[in-house]
């Protein structure tokens, strides 16, 4: 059986001498023209990077909005006691202070002269009661302190005058500084306060 061979016509086959013509084909002096624009890098206006600079600032605020809604709500919720519901409370060391109980003790009396001014002289009487802790009483039971708390008690007063003595000022200053010397006589025993018991001026 003879094979037919059919050939096959190509509608744009061109004919002997015909030339292939390009739609598309520049004519001379013609440069080419691209239909899309060219790209443009254009730099930002004015107004464009007022409005990235408030953009940036806004978020900004916000966070920092954020931050303090949070900080401000875990102090408010430590203040509470949430946090302590939830992590538990922290363990609380006890330390207990022995503190004697106060005791007082009398002094013995004490006359002395006091500062001569012109010339009268005065004189004045006094029965001090000290206070002190329970377990420092000994101190001032102690002969040889006891001898030491007078005699640097009447050498402060032999400096005082009538009118350093005299009033409520005088005796409220009076007792301040009875209070130094005997301090300073028992130390490092420290009394509390100081009491008149008696407290003659002549």
């Amino acid at each position: 059986m003879a094979d037919k061979t059919e050939e096959i016509e190509d509608d744009d086959e061109l004919e002997d001498g015909e030339e292939y013509e390009d739609d598309d084909e520049l004519e001379d002096g013609e440069e080419w023209e691209d239909d899309d624009e060219e790209w443009e890098d254009d730099e930002p206006t004015e107004e464009e990077l007022a409005a990235a600079k408030k953009k940036k600032t806004l978020k900004i605020a916000a966070i920092a909005g954020v931050l303090l809604v949070l900080i401000g709500g875990g102090f408010t919720a430590h203040m509470l006691g949430a946090t302590e519901a939830i992590l538990g409370k922290p363990a609380i060391t006890e330390v207990t202070l022995e503190i004697g109980k106060p005791v007082i003790h009398q002094l013995p009396e004490i006359r002395t002269d006091l500062k001569k001014i012109g010339r009268r002289n005065h004189f004045i009487k006094l029965n001090l009661i000290v206070q002190v802790d329970e377990h420092d009483l000994p101190a001032l039971q102690d002969e040889a302190k006891m001898a030491l708390v007078v005699d640097n008690i009447k050498t402060q007063l032999r400096d005082l005058e009538y009118k350093d003595v005299i009033g409520k000022e005088g005796s409220e200053r009076l007792r301040f500084e009875l209070l130094n010397v005997i301090n300073f006589a028992i130390a490092p025993v420290k009394a509390h306060t100081v009491l008149f018991k008696d407290l003659i001026i002549q």
